[in-house]
């Protein structure tokens, strides 16, 4: 693998470019990208400090109250989360209705 310019990092490793996607529960679920595939090297997950409840989170398959890994906000001490999928669409929320999630995702 070739290597590039910036602190001789592996072009296969840094990221390009990237962007920012925000998820809202509606009817207790949420996906990434509203379910539209937008490819990426990964994503930082982190749920609004304003959010009324618990959000949780499943990869490749719906969360639910049972299903999925709870995230935590600012408020509690947590910060983002580094998830490392290969498309955005593949994040699943479970929550209250209305609460936000926030995503930064890396692009080759």
């Amino acid at each position: 693998m070739a290597l590039n310019k910036y602190a001789n990092a592996r072009v296969g490793r840094l990221a390009q470019s990237g962007g920012a996607v925000r998820v809202t529960i509606a009817s207790s679920v949420g996906q990434g990208n509203g379910g539209t595939s937008l490819p990426c090297k990964g994503c930082f997950v982190s749920p609004a400090s304003a959010n009324s409840g618990i959000v949780r989170m499943n990869i490749g398959a719906a969360a639910s109250a049972s299903a999925g890994i709870e995230l935590s906000d600012a408020d509690t001490g947590g910060g983002p989360l580094f998830v490392p999928v290969d498309d955005v669409s593949l994040l699943y929320f479970y929550g209250t209705n209305n609460d936000v999630i926030d995503i930064v995702y890396l692009k080759g």
